[in-house]
């Protein structure tokens, strides 16, 4: 069995919607090459109607956080197909959050190895849990 590289690093991103208070969230977990957690994120943001552009914002947030956090090797995790099928091989051009997914490319570009993946929602767990603590918080 290969030992994972210790300077790579995966990060989940999700959001989650509040219908009663009309509100929503995000959130981030960033793990090193064991799986222990070394940053994390929730973060309230503006209702969105579309959800995807909601995921998509929560992706946004996931790359901007892992740069700032000085990680220049990293997987990206999220349970949106659409998204990560926009951001890896679509025209954002024709998406209604197109340019959020430009702006997730042009920030991935300074990486010196990315990756976007489509995981399973139980996979992605953490993330959902804080997006759902963001509930309560009133910024980052």
């Amino acid at each position: 069995m290969a030992t994972p590289d210790p300077q790579n690093y995966k990060a989940n991103f999700d959001a989650a919607v509040f219908k009663a208070t009309n509100s929503a969230s995000i959130g981030v977990v960033i793990g090193d090459n064991i799986g222990d957690v070394i940053g994390a994120l929730s973060l309230p943001i503006p209702l969105s109607h579309l959800i995807v552009e909601l995921e998509a914002l929560a992706c946004q947030q996931a790359v901007q956080f892992a740069w700032e956090i000085g990680l220049r090797r990293v997987t990206f995790e999220g349970d949106s197909t659409i998204v990560i099928q926009a951001i890896t091989c679509g025209d954002p051009k024709f998406l209604p959050f197109g340019n959020v997914i430009d702006d997730i490319r042009l920030q991935a570009s300074a990486f010196q190895f990315l990756e976007f993946c489509n995981v399973k929602r139980n996979c992605n767990i953490v993330a959902d849990a804080l997006a759902k603590k963001a509930k309560c918080c009133r910024g980052l």
